[in-house]
């Protein structure tokens, strides 16, 4: 059987070097925050070309944390692409107490988000509420990156915040420079089956503002930066070291994982069915380099016929799954 994720093979090809961390680990007691959780975040920071990298607790977490640092205190109106994970929506508006009103807007050829149709809700929104806060969240999905420069075009023209999710898209370029880098601040998941991805739930925040980071890094440690002090209401929101020792070994791999993703990617590219549809198989004129977190195809006109080619998928030995 061709498995879908196979994370067992990553952790042979990083044990030997995370083990004896591990263990340093438990020998020094260092069970919350510590050196692995520090080490982690300036390698991250420093391979993904932002100045603050302060891991979490999750992708939802990321989220949440982010849109909270933005320091909102009116209703905010939230632009994001319809295809998109709910937790993408869920994370900002549990920070924001659902003070919020969500646009869903369509995606393009490439399932990103469609910036005209974005163009055309902000230039209505912002006249229409003109006192509210604006929040655009583009969401890199299957690895493939959104158009960037354009969006945040758009965002200086309309006096809106980006935050940027990458939660499937580590490493991914849009123009030459990584995902992550555009917006003032953006989330990645570090679930297992992620281009990075950790032993259990993990994330990660990025962003190039002082303020911002320190603004996260008090929200992560229950709104406290000094014991027993909390001037904000902040949630236990920490990266494990556990999982910052695995996904620090595993960024060590991943530029060559992401380079086995797209040599792989190379044969879906050539699938030639007319009852299939293969969106992604040729990158948009702004994405330098997609890292094929999924690739997605699109079959026939109806849920039976998918249905037919995912057990005849199973009978020939390949997991597929419905993204």
């Amino acid at each position: 059987m061709v498995q879908f994720n196979n994370l067992t093979a990553q952790w042979h090809e990083i044990k030997d070097a995370a083990l004896p961390r591990i263990n340093k680990m438990f020998e020094s007691s260092a069970f919350v925050n510590g050196p692995e959780v520090q080490t982690f975040e300036e390698n991250f920071a420093k391979w993904n070309g932002n100045k603050h990298c302060i891991g979490v607790s999750s992708g939802l977490d990321a989220l949440r944390v982010a849109t909270q640092a933005l320091g909102y205190t009116e209703h905010v109106h939230i632009y994001t692409q319809a295809n998109t994970y709910i937790a993408t929506v869920l994370g900002p508006d549990q920070a924001l107490n659902g003070n919020c009103t969500v646009h869903l807007i369509d995606h393009d050829e490439y399932f990103q988000l469609d910036t005209e149709k974005l163009l055309n809700k902000l230039t209505t929104n912002t006249v229409d509420f003109c006192d509210d806060h604006h929040l655009i969240i583009p969401v890199h999905l299957y690895g493939h990156p959104c158009d960037m420069e354009k969006i945040m075009q758009y965002a200086r023209s309309f006096g809106c915040d980006v935050l940027e999710d990458c939660s499937q898209a580590h490493g991914a370029k849009c123009n030459g420079k990584q995902v992550g880098t555009f917006g003032d601040i953006s989330a990645f998941s570090c679930y297992p089956g992620k281009n990075l991805g950790a032993a259990g739930q993990a994330g990660v925040i990025t962003t190039d503002d002082d303020l911002l980071a320190d603004r996260c890094r008090e929200i992560k440690e229950v709104g406290s930066k000094v014991k027993y002090v909390h001037n904000v209401k902040g949630g236990n929101y920490r990266l494990d070291p556990i999982q910052a020792i695995v996904l620090d070994e595993k960024l060590k791999h991943l530029n060559k994982w992401n380079a086995y993703r797209r040599k792989f990617a190379q044969y879906y590219e050539n699938i030639n069915n007319p009852e299939i549809e293969v969106p992604i198989a040729k990158p948009a004129p702004w994405c330098t380099e997609q890292v094929f977190h999924i690739f997605p195809i699109l079959v026939g006109d109806s849920q039976v016929e998918r249905q037919e080619l995912m057990d005849y998928m199973q009978e020939q030995g390949s997991q597929v799954g419905i993204h």
